[in-house]
């Protein structure tokens, strides 16, 4: 027995030694402060398992999720598509970031009333010429509308023979016979 004291007296030295050590202390005195966050986890996690016992323990939901997990067609090929598109997800994230980069851009300039006009001036300047030969061509085929409507000839055999002596009828022709010769090439 005195063995068995001396042995217990030896273990209480070195424990009574290692709480004198600085570290242990301050240790074991932020163990003790945080022990009520402690507590308060320990109790929220015996909350979700009792949760969880209780429904678990009712059939009525459990007969809900199970009717729900099988309204619902979730084979391979979805579970498939669906890793698919998780692998997929930083790349779409990418593509959004530049997308509201873009966005972002836009909205900015325009808002922005001076870059606004400065586009819409230079825009101009390449499309006043197309508008202008869309205005010719209007007023082209407004005069060749009035004119046969105005005076109806009478146009014969002779009449097509003498235009075909005509240049710009011979380019004319040209352009379509190099039409129908591509369109043969192709079919």
């Amino acid at each position: 027995m005195a063995n068995a004291m001396v042995s217990v007296s030896e273990e209480l030295y070195q424990i009574i030694e290692t709480l004198e050590k600085p570290e242990v202390r301050h240790s074991l005195q932020r163990l003790l402060e945080k022990l009520p966050n402690v507590e308060q986890t320990i109790e929220s996690a015996e909350n979700v398992v009792d949760f969880g016992k209780a429904v678990l323990a009712d059939g009525k939901t459990i007969d809900r999720y199970e009717h729900f997990a099988s309204t619902y067609n979730v084979g391979s090929e979805t579970i498939t598509a669906i890793v698919q598109l998780i692998e997929k997800l930083p790349k779409l994230v990418q593509i959004i970031h530049r997308l509201e980069d873009i966005i972002d851009f836009v909205t900015a300039v325009l808002q922005d009333k001076q870059t606004t006009e400065y586009t819409a001036n230079n825009l101009k300047g390449y499309i006043d010429p197309y508008v202008e030969k869309g205005k010719m061509g209007m007023e082209f085929l407004k005069m060749v509308q009035q004119r046969a409507e105005g005076s109806p000839q009478h146009i014969n055999v002779f009449s097509i023979i003498k235009w075909m002596k005509d240049p710009s009828v011979q380019r004319s022709l040209n352009y379509v016979q190099s039409a129908l010769d591509i369109l043969k090439e192709k079919n």
